[in-house]
């Protein structure tokens, strides 16, 4: 009889580790390291199901252990409740610093204006500053002859652009296949768009004022404003057209109208907010525009040019000139300072009328705002 059922003690029996003399697993073997902890495992969940059915209290826990009794929609809770603080962390941090960088953006911009009318808004809102003639060497000049360069140079390049950037708009959109050759257009359009201004005025230069014998003209300057700003008209306008529904296009195709009739009065008159808003946003940049100018128009004129052929002096060229060689006038910074004012209050008023008449149009046209 073995030792260990003699006597008269209780019989114990002994677990040990099956050797490899045995056939089985090897000391240390992780397979029975596994089966181990399942049947801790179980053991836990068999007296955590007794201690719950006998007395209803939950066993107690070491600080900062997770309970073991917690179930599955608990567990989702909990962890939709950390989501729910980290998302509300990240939104604050988030709209503080768009907050902040608006801020920094809008502050800037208003430092520009504010320097900008602090130092010119008397001047430019005199009369004798907006309609008198400038001087050349004396004091008390004005602008006059400026302020109509500018718009006659404007309108000379609107007459030639609008006509241009719309036709080849709606060739593009309504006209033109999906193709090679619309692709390329398009982006050809979109590269020229990104083209600084000074390239455009250097290429003026040589081909409108010395090639073609132009000189210094308003239409040499207007056939430059012209090549620098159709790949904006022309994209916008086309975007303007492509906004138009497809059902009204199938409506008018369907009362027998022909491709033509369906553009001119079914597509362009639901467009023409946009060409009109892109339309007017040229113009402010024509007016704003200095570095083509400089180059094919002029920069000092006394008297008003009347003849698309004569020199003339944008206010964007003539600040420029003041800034840089007007030294020769004693009251070059008064004139230079209240000429920039106009020439703001002007593009700023020129904004705002774009977005009034678009939607003044929509409005007309039934369209909400």
């Amino acid at each position: 009889m073995n030792a260990g059922t003699a006597g008269n003690g209780p019989r114990h029996t002994v677990l040990r580790r099956p050797g490899a003399r045995d056939g089985g697993f090897g000391e240390g073997d992780e397979a029975l390291r596994v089966m181990e902890r399942a049947a801790g495992v179980d053991e836990g969940k068999a007296g955590l199901t007794e201690g719950s059915a006998g007395q209803g209290e939950k066993p107690a826990q070491r600080p900062g252990v997770k309970p073991l009794y917690l179930g599955r929609k608990d567990r989702i809770a909990e962890a939709a409740e950390k989501a729910a603080r980290r998302a509300f962390l990240a939104d604050r941090v988030a709209r503080l610093g768009i907050w902040s960088l608006s801020a920094l953006a809008l502050s800037v911009v208003a430092l520009v204006i504010g320097v900008i009318l602090w130092n010119g808004l008397g001047t430019a809102l005199s009369p004798s500053f907006l309609f008198g003639k400038p001087e050349a060497m004396r004091e008390g000049g004005g602008i006059w002859p400026m302020v109509v360069s500018s718009f006659y140079l404007a309108a000379l390049t609107l007459l030639m652009v609008i006509p241009l950037g719309v036709g080849a708009a709606v060739y593009m959109s309504e006209f033109a296949g999906e193709g090679r050759l619309t692709r390329l257009v398009r982006f050809g359009a979109d590269s020229l768009s990104a083209v600084p201004s000074v390239v455009f005025g250097i290429f003026g230069m040589v081909v409108f004022v010395i090639y073609l014998d132009l000189g210094y003209s308003l239409l040499a300057g207007a056939l430059t404003l012209t090549l620098l700003n159709l790949p904006t008209v022309m994209r916008s306008a086309e975007e303007a057209v492509r906004s138009v529904p497809v059902s009204y296009r199938e409506a008018a195709l369907a009362l027998g109208c022909t491709r033509w009739e369906t553009v001119k009065r079914a597509v362009l008159p639901v467009a023409m907010p946009g060409i009109t808003t892109g339309a007017i946003l040229c113009v402010g940049r024509i007016v704003g525009e200095s570095a083509a100018v400089i180059y094919t128009v002029g920069l000092f004129v006394r008297k008003v040019p009347w003849s698309p052929l004569r020199p003339a002096a944008p206010m964007a060229a003539n600040i420029w000139h003041m800034y840089t060689e007007g030294a020769l006038v004693p009251d070059w910074f008064r004139v230079a300072s209240g000429e920039a004012a106009f020439l703001l209050l002007l593009v700023l008023t020129l904004n705002l009328a774009a977005r009034w008449v678009a939607g003044a149009v929509r409005k007309r046209m039934g369209y909400r705002v």
